[in-house]
């Protein structure tokens, strides 16, 4: 039998398939311009619900081959099935995973909290992931992908004692925080890592709904005086989706300039 050839050392690796959920949004906007500066960089199927014109003009900076726009709702289940089913059809099982939406930030005391807000928060940041995972994750340990990744974006609320006035906030993100480390037991033997990154607030329209003094009081409590940027956020995701981090999973990494 005559052995394999030598893989060539100049070839350029096949792309990987990220699905990004919440694309439109400032870490979206900011991750997908960070993983197109690498030159292995991913093609990125991009969700959105709004924001179209933001992923128009990504595909004019970045390439169209790059970007491959899909609109859906995720904030209910057969929208997320409808989804799922269009990307595997049209762009096949992704290799990875990041997923981003959620409901903007809002201050409200618990006694004030608002259920029907809580519950659709809760659908777009656990039941959305659970039913993609659930359709995408046996299919990419089936295929053994090299570098098969999950990442969420958490939030330092659940690190130490979270502050207060956000109680549905914190109850979503300890729920994500739950689901991602689940997961990452669940694969723990497998070609998949799971890990999320976790945040102080950062600087994009997520905190618009917030009293400007509360947005600059917490600001001034940072150890830096300021929040952090989505660049400085999706230098983290970047990581996880890497080679590097291969034997990384079931990790929270914190991105609070040593806040928490």
């Amino acid at each position: 039998m005559s052995p394999e050839p030598s893989p060539d050392p100049g070839a350029v690796p096949a792309r990987d398939l990220l699905l990004l959920t919440g694309a439109s949004s400032d870490l979206g906007v900011a991750l997908m311009r960070r993983l197109a500066a690498a030159p292995d960089g991913p093609i990125v199927v991009a969700h959105h619900w709004s924001g179209a014109d933001r992923i128009q003009a990504l595909r004019e900076e970045l390439g169209a081959d790059r970007v491959l726009p899909v609109r859906a709702d995720l904030g209910t289940a057969a929208g997320v099935e409808a989804f799922a089913a269009e990307v595997e059809a049209t762009h096949g099982v992704p290799s990875q995973v990041v997923h981003l939406p959620g409901l903007k930030l809002v201050y409200e005391r618990f006694t004030k909290l608002d259920l029907a807000h809580l519950h659709r928060d809760l659908e777009l940041q656990i039941d959305a992931p659970i039913l993609l995972l659930r359709r995408f994750l046996p299919k990419m340990v089936k295929a053994k992908l090299p570098r098969a990744r999950v990442v969420f974006v958490l939030s330092s609320v659940t690190r130490g004692l979270p502050p207060k006035f956000l109680s549905m906030y914190t109850v979503v993100k300890y729920a994500q925080l739950g689901l991602m480390k689940a997961l990452a037991s669940e694969y723990v033997g497998t070609n998949v890592t799971v890990n999320a990154v976790a945040p102080s607030m950062v600087a994009t329209q997520f905190l618009s709904r917030l009293p400007e003094l509360a947005v600059q009081q917490v600001a001034a409590g940072s150890p830096r005086g300021r929040h952090a940027t989505p660049e400085e956020v999706v230098g983290a995701i970047a990581f996880l989706l890497s080679p590097e981090a291969g034997y990384v999973s079931g990790a929270e990494i914190p991105i609070t300039a040593g806040g928490v």
